[in-house]
């Protein structure tokens, strides 16, 4: 189970594959949606968004394919 490196809280498989994509597949610590989102002065709801994106056009290995 992995932990924000912010503030603690458990991290979704989602959480940890966005951060992985904007930050580089080298992190072996993640931040949670929250703190990646005050970190990169945006929303979690953009955050959630960018996810979604990557989840329909599945073609990121991060991501799984939603069907």
């Amino acid at each position: 189970m992995s932990r924000c490196k912010g503030c603690d809280a458990v991290l979704l498989s989602d959480e940890i594959a966005l951060h992985r994509k904007l930050f580089g597949l080298g992190e072996q610590r993640y931040l949670c949606l929250d703190c990646q989102a005050a970190y990169l002065n945006t929303t979690r709801q953009r955050l959630e968004q960018v996810i979604l994106q990557y989840h329909r056009r599945g073609n990121c290995v991060l991501f799984t394919k939603w069907e």
